[in-house]
């Protein structure tokens, strides 16, 4: 893996030459999530380091279950996860319509469209999401898309534009997320910190961003606003946006790249109820962290 400050040229040729193709999605097929092979994992891996994601498909989607989903998290280097508010007990949660609870707050528990983002943004740094999987257990009959872009390729936009635009993300205080109040109690203080940071334990790079723009804070500084400008754009006319549909016993695992999400309806039966599966983990894919 190239460093992507001291190498960078070399660090951007990799990355601009191995990045997928929308024409050209591939999924890794797996026998058994709960004992990967030797060549699922190097697939995986492969895709992982060029790409920072990997789509993959289960040969037989019955297999499937909190386990054997968590199994396979442990196997890719998800060792520690992450238990935000709304994850069930064994850190994985379960991502549907939820009418009742404290779920129904939150966006990813509705049929709505989720924005841009990357996972966790508002967690302090020493907790932040290096990756996640997420598990199709049940599509919708309709809507559902994910969109995706590696958040390397966003960094390389804004080097390519001006080296000062990236270094102007990695300030420390440069976004600030408000606290999160339920029922007039703080659950989670404000976090400030960078967009683009280098991850202390793996040396790679690290994207904390969110397109949300309701009581978001970010800097003022000239840098700043062009280069939020300059995401915004990528995120809204670039080939580097990836869109695919999971389909029931289909996954994705990534270092947390910027994802999406379409809104979705769902069917009057059981069957055709949206179902994820979702972990978040601390630790980087593949990174023996």
């Amino acid at each position: 893996m190239y460093d992507f400050q001291s190498e960078y040229s070399r660090w951007r040729e990799f990355k601009l030459a191995h990045r997928s193709q929308q024409s050209h999605i591939e999924l890794v097929s797996i026998a058994d999530p709960n004992a990967l092979s030797e060549r699922e994992l190097s697939q995986l891996s492969t895709f992982c380091n060029n790409d920072n994601f990997a789509l993959y498909r289960l040969d037989q989607p019955s297999l499937a279950s909190k386990t054997s989903i968590r199994s396979m998290a442990n196997q890719i280097g998800m060792i520690s996860l992450d238990q935000n508010l709304c994850a069930d007990n064994d850190s994985i949660s379960s991502l549907q319509v939820m009418d009742l609870g404290r779920a129904r707050g939150y966006i990813p528990y509705t049929a709505k469209a989720l924005n841009w983002h990357t996972d966790g943004y508002y967690n302090a740094l020493n907790e932040h999401i290096r990756s996640f999987l997420l598990h199709c257990i049940q599509n919708a009959p309709s809507g559902g898309e994910n969109m995706l872009i590696n958040h390397d390729l966003i960094y390389i936009q804004l080097h390519d534009e001006s080296p000062q635009l990236a270094t102007a993300l990695m300030q420390p205080d440069v976004l600030t997320i408000p606290a999160n109040i339920e029922n007039g109690l703080e659950v989670r203080p404000a976090q400030s910190g960078p967009v683009f940071y280098r991850d202390s334990s793996t040396a790679t790079l690290q994207m904390r961003y969110t397109a949300r723009s309701r009581s978001i804070e970010w800097k003022q500084d000239r840098n700043v606003q062009h280069a939020v400008s300059m995401i915004e754009e990528l995120l809204t006319d670039s080939d580097y946006v990836l869109n695919y549909t999971l389909l029931p016993g289909e996954g994705l695992i990534c270092n947390n790249i910027l994802h999406g999400r379409s809104a979705f309806t769902n069917g009057n039966i059981p069957q055709q109820q949206r179902v994820m599966y979702r972990a978040r983990s601390y630790n980087r894919l593949f990174s023996g962290q």
